[in-house]
């Protein structure tokens, strides 16, 4: 009985060893696709044409399971209905900027809808902006290659002609998709005195005054991608059109004269002088040149005093007329002004003035023969670059206004005086709840 036994395990013993041998060998002879699924039992002596079989039957009832639930979503997506807003065909009766049915007040009715947020019921009064040359609204809107190619580096075009440096941290996105324009952080306008510095190489204003024979050469250093006919086309029209650069020509002229003294070129802040005015401004309305030593300069505390040399930046306030059209030359060609505190609200009994987020409510709707949505990523970077300015300006009320708001009352600062403990106690700029983004 226990040799019985023993050969009885010797046998089983023996076949599970050749079941493994036989495995084995049809991984090596790559029969099975993956050990996961080699079978196991009486399947490992299956003939591999019956195997082949049993494989197709599975792999053909995975493929219909999978058509099936494909079906199901498709059926699900077919019973959502399609967002559809319709045509952009509702005109606004104050400033004729084109809205959606949806975008009305919701105080109105579908029969007569009214719009609020592009010009505050008629509030709002902003002078067009001006035409550009022919040249640069062919360029905008022609579908000719040169003009192609010119929207595509737009915003190459206008670093290289702006007066004004862009600062900020940009957010580079990489990848496929729509172009974007991201920001983090502040943005600030720089812009510094007319000459460069001995040893430095001349940037943004001061390529306007600085060696313009070579001009182009000097541009070039700084872009070298951009197409030279095309930039050249755009300095001579900007000589004809832009205010502020004839401003900087004439600097250039006063020097190659050799006029012994100093000269200083002041960028006016004041606007009011005559709110009638809706034409495009001129040299001697937007800036002066003045030739001396500076002691005759009496200039406001928000104009912009460029010297020749004083090795300094100068940061332009985001309340200034010029703050715009001194960087995007491209979109301003002809100086249109941008948003300032003397903008004047009409028919208002609670506020004068028009604030910056009504001023660029009212920039950015699509009105008939508006051209400026066709700058592509230099638009892109336009509104950007105001909506920094209305959350700065927001800030800035909050900095200033901190007594009125009263904020000691709710950030105790009161019960550390009153214990004694001044040691923790500086000077904080509290968010209220009201502004988007703080902390509350």
């Amino acid at each position: 009985m226990e040799e019985r036994r023993k050969r009885v395990a010797k046998e089983r013993l023996a076949k599970e060893r050749q079941a493994r041998l036989i495995k084995r060998q049809n991984i090596k002879n790559n029969n099975y696709p993956s050990e996961t699924q080699i079978p196991s039992g009486q399947e490992a002596y299956e003939p591999l044409d019956l195997r082949q079989k049993r494989l197709t039957k599975e792999r053909k009832a995975r493929s219909r399971k999978s058509n099936n639930n494909e079906r199901e979503i498709s059926d699900k997506l077919e019973c959502i209905p399609r967002h559809d807003l319709g045509r952009i065909d509702q005109i606004c009766v104050h400033c004729g900027a084109k809205f959606w049915m949806e975008e009305k007040d919701h105080s109105s009715n579908r029969t007569f809808p009214t719009f609020s947020i592009c010009c505050a019921h008629g509030k709002v009064l902003l002078p067009p902006l001006t035409e550009p040359p022919s040249y640069l609204l062919n360029l905008y809107t022609s579908s000719e290659s040169d003009a192609i190619s010119f929207r595509k580096n737009i915003r190459r075009y206008n670093n290289v002609l702006a007066c004004t440096s862009f600062g900020t941290n940009i957010d580079t996105f990489h990848g496929q998709g729509i172009s974007n324009f991201r920001i983090h952080g502040q943005v600030y306008h720089r812009i510094g005195p007319l000459l460069p510095e001995e040893g430095h190489q001349p940037a943004f204003a001061q390529l306007y005054i600085y060696d313009s024979v070579h001009e182009i050469e000097n541009r070039h250093n700084v872009m070298q991608e951009l197409d030279e006919e095309i930039l050249l086309n755009l300095l001579n029209m900007m000589d004809e059109c832009n205010p502020y650069i004839q401003n900087f020509r004439h600097v250039r002229d006063l020097i190659q004269t050799n006029v012994p003294d100093e000269i200083f070129m002041v960028i006016y802040a004041d606007r009011i002088q005559d709110l009638r005015r809706y034409n495009a401004p001129t040299a001697s309305e937007v800036a002066a040149i003045m030739v001396g030593d500076g002691h005759e300069l009496h200039t406001a505390n928000r104009d912009i005093l460029l010297k020749m040399r004083d090795g300094n930046l100068q940061r332009i306030s985001e309340i200034h007329p010029s703050y715009d059209p001194l960087h995007y030359v491209l979109l301003f060609p002809r100086g249109d002004d941008g948003w300032h505190v003397d903008v004047p609200l009409i028919g208002s009994i609670n506020r004068e003035r028009v604030t910056a987020m009504q001023f660029y409510s009212y920039r950015l709707q699509i009105r008939d023969g508006d051209w400026i949505q066709n700058a592509g990523r230099l638009y892109q970077q336009y509104i950007v670059d105001q909506y920094a300015k209305i959350e700065q300006n927001r800030l800035n009320y909050l900095k200033h206004n901190q007594a009125t708001l009263r904020t000691d009352l709710y950030n105790g600062v009161m019960d550390a005086i009153h214990a004694n403990d001044n040691s923790n106690v500086g000077r904080r700029i509290i968010l209220p709840s009201s502004f988007a983004g703080g902390p509350r």
